[in-house]
């Protein structure tokens, strides 16, 4: 029997993994507003910052999903009843270490959770929540859950989305263009099983845009991103990289396109 405490239902983030997950957010967005004035002050590589800009986009948009699901798994909260009201307390808050972690370092590492045995469901949902806690600190575990929940389920639009975006990073960081393939078939995969799904329509659209070099085609997908109520945080985050593709095809993005 599992002595795991706190869990949300169907695999969603506990209360304190929200409190993890709402700290990795807060850095992430930090780190987004860093990196551009660092790079309007010319301090950062070109090269640097479209890689880490785009990782961390990404990134911020794993957990602003698992935020989104771990909170509409909450209760309700109770009425207030005046003169019964009490002070709660939340446990204190681990603050996930987020830089520094390769991806050759992350290889074997498990979780004590790998072990857990429940319905289907529950084991697929369970899944999908580890891997997007590992998105940021441990990107070979991650893949291995969006794997194992396609072997259940080949048409999870998540998993095939964020297995595909996994793999043309590593690909890409690592010189290995098979990999590139792969992902790219597995992002396509997720486009035509859900075409309004925002996450993998970005994920096209960053291959179309920055490996085939057609602005118009990643455009064309961002269109479809940003009409399909993404986190307001991450349709900020994203607003750069959009205007700077609309600028290559001579057409200046109007501000109100991604506000």
């Amino acid at each position: 029997m599992s002595t795991t405490t706190g869990r949300a239902p169907s695999g969603a983030p506990s209360v304190d993994e929200l409190g993890e997950l709402e700290q990795e957010r807060r850095f992430l967005l930090r780190s987004l507003d860093d990196l551009e004035r660092e790079h309007d002050a010319g301090d950062v590589d070109p090269a640097d910052y479209t890689a880490l800009k785009d990782g961390y986009t990404a990134r911020a948009a794993a957990v602003l999903r698992a935020i989104e699901a771990g909170r509409s798994a909450l209760p309700p909260k109770a009425p207030v009843r005046w003169g019964r009201v009490a002070l709660v307390s939340l446990a204190s808050i681990v603050i996930a270490v987020l830089a520094g972690v390769g991806l050759a370092k992350a290889v074997g590492q498990r979780t004590p959770s790998d072990s857990a045995t429940g319905s289907i469901s529950a084991s697929t949902n369970t899944k999908l929540a580890e891997a997007r806690a590992l998105l940021g600190t441990n990107q070979v575990e991650s893949l291995k859950r969006y794997v194992d929940v396609l072997k259940v389920e080949p048409d999870n639009r998540e998993a095939l989305a964020y297995r595909g975006w996994l793999l043309v990073q590593l690909g890409v960081n690592n010189n290995r263009p098979d990999f590139v393939t792969q992902g790219r078939s597995s992002i396509d995969q997720a486009v035509k099983s859900a075409a309004t799904y925002a996450d993998a329509r970005f994920f096209a659209g960053w291959v179309k845009y920055r490996l085939d070099k057609d602005a118009v085609g990643a455009l064309s997908d961002w269109d479809v991103f940003l009409a399909n109520n993404p986190p307001a945080e991450l349709k900020a985050a994203v607003a750069a990289l959009y205007a700077e593709a609309k600028a290559s095809t001579g057409t200046p993005a109007p501000a109100t396109t991604v506000g």
